[in-house]
C-alpha cells in the first residue's frame, strides 16, 4: 500500500485548476492581467506549494489490486 494523499487533496492541483479556469474566463471577458504576469504569479505560487508539500500524491486507491507479476 502506497503512503500519500489522494489527488483531490492536493493544493497544487486545485491552485492550477483554478488558474486554468481564470485563464479561460479571461479569454471570454478580455485579458485583465498580461500572460507574463500570470505565469510569474503561478510559478511563484507553485514554488511555495512545493516547499510546503509534505507527502506525495497517490494515484491509486487503497483497495486497488497491487500491480506486479504472478
Amino acid at each position: 500500500m502506497a503512503s500519500g494523499k489522494k489527488i483531490y487533496l492536493s493544493k497544487t492541483l486545485w491552485v492550477n485548476l483554478i488558474a486554468l479556469l481564470a485563464l479561460l474566463a479571461q479569454s471570454f471577458m478580455g485579458a485583465v492581467i498580461d500572460l507574463e504576469a500570470q505565469a510569474a504569479i503561478l510559478a511563484t505560487v507553485n514554488v511555495f506549494l512545493r516547499l510546503v508539500t509534505k507527502e506525495p500524491v497517490v494515484w491509486e486507491s487503497d483497495d486497488a489490486p497491487a500491480s506486479g507479476g504472478k
